[in-house]
């Protein structure tokens, strides 16, 4: 017994040391970075391209499009993609209603129903997409911007869920601890599922351990997407059925001794002598 459960501290302890829990807060910081760095470079190049051949007009609303452009990057509030979770892609308007750069410059210049036409119709479309646009078309000609420079302004963003939850590559630490702690539940399942001996309740504290620390690390990323959530439901799934085979071979084993205890059966003694004949077990 003293060995069964040192070795399910053992466990528990090697697995809380490698697990990595997941940390939006992590990867909302660093996708903002990566947006932030792409968008003031597409504001220094556009700053850059020499616009001399456009009318007053269009200057001016060049000039005050860069303005709003370096407003929107500076204050940070981008989309999220909620519509392909697994990929980096472009979206106009996002679940929480936060718009893409293109979209924000659209709305910011007057053409908010343009925007919301877009996002209903073709939210995931990037701009050369939009070419063929009418309207999209009238907006660039009289802002002074071409169709090359609204695409080198509109990114792709993030993967995640609907509830918010990242995405961020899976860590080496927790590849290792997916591989132990599944290795571990698979040894316990397959013990555990042998036939019952002397040593049934030990192998029954071990399965119920192994299956209770793969439930605990697989189950914070089973909302995930991507690798993240594969390995989570892995860890989570061959936990859950090892622990159920451990409380099962516990519940088995403790109504076997139960019964075992006391043991009554019918007696036939020499001369036609009949009774019972009882066996008690300590």
């Amino acid at each position: 017994m003293r060995k069964t459960l040192v070795l399910a501290t053992v466990l528990a302890a090697f697995a809380a040391a490698l697990w990595q829990p997941r940390a939006p807060e992590t990867f909302a910081a660093y996708e903002q970075a990566r947006l932030r760095t792409h968008f003031d470079s597409a504001e220094r190049g556009l700053r850059a391209r020499d616009a001399h051949r456009l009318t007053v007009t269009q200057q001016a609303a060049r000039a005050r499009l860069l303005a709003i452009l370096h407003r929107y990057w500076v204050r940070g509030i981008f989309p999220r993609n909620t519509d392909f979770p697994g990929r980096y892609m472009p979206t106009f308007i996002d679940y929480w209603g936060k718009r893409c750069g293109v979209a924000f410059l659209m709305e910011q210049t007057g053409n908010e129903e343009m925007v919301l036409r877009i996002a209903a119709t073709e939210n995931n479309a990037r701009v050369p997409e939009l070419r063929n646009d009418a309207e999209v078309r009238r907006w660039l000609d009289a802002n002074g911007i071409t169709l090359a420079e609204a695409t080198r302004i509109q990114p792709a963003y993030g993967c995640g869920t609907i509830h918010g939850g990242p995405c961020p590559p899976v860590s080496t630490g927790y590849k290792v601890a997916t591989g132990f702690i599944v290795g571990s539940n698979v040894t316990a399942f397959t013990l555990d599922a042998l036939p019952a001996g002397r040593s049934s309740r030990a192998r029954g504290i071990v399965a119920v351990g192994t299956g209770t620390v793969g439930i605990l690390v697989g189950l914070p990323y089973v909302g995930e997407s991507g690798q993240r959530q594969t390995l989570g439901l892995l860890n989570a799934g061959v936990g859950a059925a090892s622990l159920a085979l451990g409380i099962v071979r516990l519940t088995k084993n403790g109504q076997t001794e139960t019964r075992s205890r006391v043991r009554l059966a019918p007696w036939f003694g020499p001369r036609a002598g009949t009774g019972f004949a009882a066996q008690v077990a300590f």
